[in-house]
C-alpha cells in the first residue's frame, strides 16, 4: 500500500458574468483528494487492439475528455465546441464558426489517443503503412484557424473576425475559470494517475526491454516517448520546442518517410515483444478504477458544477459579446493539452500537443 500526499485543493461555485469570472466558495476546509493506492501487479496482459480501444474502457476517460467530448456519459453536448458554436451564433456570424475553431484545452493522453506515445507503438500494419505520421484518432487541440495575414482569423470577414476573437476570449475565461474550479478534482487526479504509471515498476522494466531491443534495430533511446517525439520533430509534426514553432508541417521527402516509417516498425515490433502497451494500458487501468473510486464524490461533485457553469456561460453570452474584446488574447490562451506538453507537468505522460 502507498499512499502520495496530494495537492490542496477547493472545489468552488464559479459564475460567469458579463466580463467577471466571479468565485464562491463553501465555507468548508479544503480536501486533499484520496491518494492512497495499491501498486498493481498485471503480468503480460495482451497488447490492446488500438490506444484509444484500451482508454474507452477505462474508469477515467469520461471526466479526462469532460468538456471536450459529446458523449462523455457525464455531460453529453456540454462542450467547448458547442459553447463556441453558440457564442459565433449569438454574435451573428454562426456560419463561420466552423472557420475561427477554438483550441481545446483538454488532457487528449487520458481521454484521446494515437497509436504511439509512452506505450510505445500499436499497430505493425499502422507502423509499416503511415509511421507517426498516422493521426490522431480523437478530437485535438488544434490551431487557431486560419492564419496570417491578418492574424488567426485573417481569411474571414471583418465582422466575423471580430466575433471570433471576442468568443475566443470568452472562451478562454470559461476555461481557464473551470479548469481552476469545477475541474479541478480532474486536473489532480490526471496528474497522479499519470505519474503512477510512468513510476509503475512493471512499466519501468517493460520500458527497459523496449529500449534494449529498440538497441538491436539501431536505435538508441530510453523511452518510446522520447522516440516517438523525435520522430514527429523530424518530420516538423511537432516544434522543437514551445517557442520554436514552425507552422503546419510540409511534406517530408521521401527518404525522410522510408527513415520514419523504419522507426515506427522497430517500434512497433519492439512494443509487441516488451509487451509495452499491455502492460502500459493495464497498470493505467487499474491506478484509474483506484483514484476514480476512491474520490467518487468529489468528481461527482466536480461535474455538477461545471455542467452548471456551462448553463450560465450559455445565457451569459449576449452580455458577454458586448463587452469582451475582439482581439483574441493569444499570449493568454491555454495550451491545447492542458496538463504541459506531454500531457504532465514537466514529466513524461501520455498526451501529445
Amino acid at each position: 500500500m502507498r499512499t502520495r500526499t496530494g495537492w490542496r485543493l477547493l472545489i468552488c461555485c464559479t459564475a460567469l458574468t458579463a466580463g467577471t469570472v466571479l468565485t464562491a466558495c463553501t465555507a468548508s476546509a479544503p480536501k486533499r483528494p484520496d491518494a492512497t493506492v495499491t501498486t498493481p501487479v498485471v503480468g503480460r496482459p495482451p497488447a490492446p487492439v488500438s490506444a484509444q480501444a484500451a482508454l474507452s474502457s477505462e474508469a477515467f476517460t469520461p471526466y479526462a475528455v469532460l468538456g471536450a467530448a459529446d458523449n462523455d456519459g457525464l455531460a453529453p453536448g456540454d462542450t467547448y465546441d458547442a459553447l463556441h458554436t453558440a457564442c459565433m451564433n449569438d454574435a451573428g456570424y454562426g456560419q463561420y464558426a466552423a472557420q475561427a475553431p477554438y483550441a481545446i484545452r483538454t488532457n487528449r493522453g487520458l481521454g484521446f489517443a494515437q497509436a504511439f506515445g509512452p506505450w510505445g507503438y500499436i499497430g505493425t500494419a499502422l507502423a509499416a503503412q503511415q509511421g507517426f505520421l498516422a493521426g490522431s484518432e480523437g478530437p485535438g487541440g488544434g490551431g487557431l484557424g486560419p492564419g496570417p495575414p491578418g492574424g488567426p482569423f485573417g481569411s474571414l470577414p471583418a465582422g466575423a473576425q471580430a466575433a471570433a476573437g471576442k468568443c475566443f476570449n470568452i472562451m478562454a475565461n470559461f476555461n481557464n475559470a473551470q479548469f481552476a474550479h469545477s475541474m479541478a478534482i480532474i486536473e489532480t487526479l490526471n496528474d497522479y494517475i499519470s505519474t503512477d504509471v510512468i513510476q509503475d515498476g512493471e512499466f519501468k522494466r517493460a520500458t527497459r526491454a523496449w529500449s534494449a531491443c529498440m538497441a538491436r534495430n539501431g536505435f538508441s533511446s530510453s523511452d518510446a516517448d522520447t522516440f516517438s517525439q523525435q520522430a514527429e520533430v523530424a518530420l516538423g509534426l511537432r516544434p522543437p520546442s514551445v517557442q520554436n514553432s514552425a507552422g503546419p508541417p510540409g511534406t517530408p521527402t521521401a527518404a525522410q518517410n522510408s527513415a520514419q516509417i523504419a522507426m515506427a516498425v522497430a517500434d512497433a515490433n519492439c512494443t509487441l515483444s516488451s509487451d509495452l502497451a499491455g502492460i502500459y494500458f493495464a497498470v493505467q487501468a487499474s491506478y484509474e478504477q483506484q483514484f476514480v473510486t476512491a474520490n467518487q464524490q468529489a468528481l461527482n461533485a466536480g461535474v455538477r458544477e461545471y455542467k452548471a457553469a456551462f448553463a450560465r456561460a450559455l445565457k451569459s453570452l449576449p452580455a458577454l459579446l458586448r463587452t469582451a474584446s475582439a482581439t483574441p488574447d493569444l499570449l493568454g490562451r491555454p495550451r491545447p493539452g492542458h496538463h504541459g506538453e506531454n500531457g504532465g507537468t514537466a514529466r513524461p505522460s501520455p498526451s501529445r500537443s
